[in-house]
C-alpha cells in the first residue's frame, strides 16, 4: 500500500512529465479566467479532472504510457471536490459529508484529527489511494484543504452558495460528462470498425446507407459486449437497469443526405461519427478521379459540415476547415 503522500507525488510528476502549456492555459482560463494563483491546486485539478482536446485526462495517458500503475485509473472516475463538512473520526479516518449532496466519504489522514475535528468545514479534491486494496478502498486529500472553522449551518450554506456561484463546480461536473461521452465514443468507435472494417464508408445511395445505419445500429445494441458495461450488450444492460425492453432506436436521415451523389459517414476516433451528403465525390476530388468543385464549395459554405470531411484534402485546403476542438459525436441509441 503506498501512503497519501506517495500518491500526491506521483500526481505531481505526472503533471511535469504530460506538460502542454498549451492545454494547461486553456484549462487555467476555464477554471479561473487567468493564470492560477494556487499552482500546487490547479496541479490536481489538472492531472486527475481536466480532459484533454483528444479526451484524456493526463493520468489516462501516463498509464498508456507506463509512468503510472494501472490502479491510477481509478483517480478520473472517482475524484471528487466538493465543499465537506467533518462527520467525526474513525482510526485514522477522517469522516467526511459532502454539503451539496450529503453524500459521505472516508478519508485517510493519520495524524490530522488536531487540524480537522468535527464541524469543520473544508473545500477539499480526494481520490482514491493508489495502490490500496480495491476492497479496502480509502481516499485521500491531493494538496491542502482549504479549512473553515466550526460553521454553522446557515454559514455553511452560504459558503456552499458562494462556491457554487465559481466556476470550478460546473466545470468539474462538465469534464466528467465530457470524459465520459470520449470513452463512451471510443469504445462505439472500436465497435463501428468490428461492423464495417474501416472507419469511414462511401455508399451508392441514401437508400443503401439508411439500410447500412439500421443494421450497424442493432449491432451496437444488441451485440457488441462493452468493457464498461461489464462484457453486456446495451440491451443487456438496459433490461438490468430499467427492467423493461429497450425500444427499437428509429434512424431518420436528413433531406441533404437524400440528396443527389454518394453519401457517407465518417467515424473518427476522437471527432466521432458524422453522417456526409456527397462524401464520394468529395474524396474523389481530392483523389484527383474527378472534379468535383460545386461538392468543395458546399462544404465550405455550409457550417454544419464538419472539417473532418477534408482530412484527405491538401493542407492548403484543410486550413479552410479546421476541425477545431472534439466535442464527441455518438450513434443514435437510447440511455443505459
Amino acid at each position: 500500500m503506498t501512503s497519501p503522500l506517495t500518491t500526491g507525488a506521483l500526481l505531481r510528476s505526472l503533471y511535469t512529465a504530460e506538460h502542454d502549456p498549451k492545454e494547461i492555459a486553456f484549462a487555467a482560463h476555464m477554471l479561473y479566467g487567468e493564470a492560477p494563483t494556487d499552482w500546487a491546486d490547479f496541479i490536481d485539478f489538472y492531472v486527475t479532472s481536466w480532459v484533454d482536446a483528444e479526451g484524456y485526462t493526463a493520468v489516462e495517458r501516463a498509464v498508456a504510457l507506463g509512468r503510472a500503475p494501472a490502479s491510477a485509473l481509478r483517480i478520473p472516475g472517482e475524484v471528487r471536490t466538493a465543499l465537506w463538512v467533518v462527520d467525526g473520526w474513525e482510526g485514522d479516518l477522517v469522516l467526511l459529508r459532502d454539503l451539496a449532496t450529503e453524500g459521505e466519504i472516508a478519508v485517510l489522514a493519520p495524524g490530522r484529527a488536531a487540524e480537522l475535528p468535527r464541524r469543520t468545514v473544508l473545500r477539499a479534491r480526494v481520490v482514491p489511494e493508489i495502490g490500496r486494496d480495491e476492497s479496502d478502498p480509502a481516499f485521500v486529500f491531493t494538496g491542502s484543504p482549504d479549512l473553515y472553522d466550526g460553521m454553522g449551518v446557515i454559514a455553511r450554506m452560504d459558503l456552499l452558495r458562494a462556491w457554487q456561484e465559481t466556476p470550478e463546480p460546473d466545470l468539474i461536473d462538465r469534464l466528467a460528462a465530457l470524459r465520459a461521452a470520449f470513452h463512451r465514443q471510443r469504445e462505439e468507435h472500436t465497435a463501428f470498425v468490428a461492423f464495417l472494417g474501416s472507419g469511414e464508408r462511401v455508399y451508392p445511395h441514401a437508400q443503401a446507407l439508411n439500410g447500412e445505419l439500421t443494421r450497424l445500429i442493432s449491432f451496437l445494441n444488441n451485440e457488441w459486449r462493452f468493457g464498461s458495461l461489464g462484457g453486456r450488450t446495451r440491451a443487456e444492460a438496459h433490461r438490468i437497469a430499467k427492467g423493461s425492453e429497450p425500444q427499437i432506436v428509429q434512424i431518420q436521415l436528413g433531406e441533404s443526405l437524400a440528396g443527389p451523389g454518394r453519401p457517407g459517414i465518417v467515424y473518427d476516433r476522437v471527432h466521432g461519427a458524422h453522417f456526409l451528403p456527397r462524401y464520394g465525390e468529395l474524396l474523389d476530388h481530392f483523389a484527383g478521379r474527378a472534379s468535383h468543385p460545386d461538392v468543395v464549395q458546399f462544404y465550405l459554405e455550409e457550417p454544419g459540415l464538419p472539417g473532418i470531411a477534408f482530412r484527405t484534402a491538401p493542407p492548403e485546403i484543410q486550413a479552410l476547415k479546421p476541425t477545431g476542438r472534439a466535442v464527441p459525436s455518438l450513434l443514435p441509441g437510447w440511455d443505459e
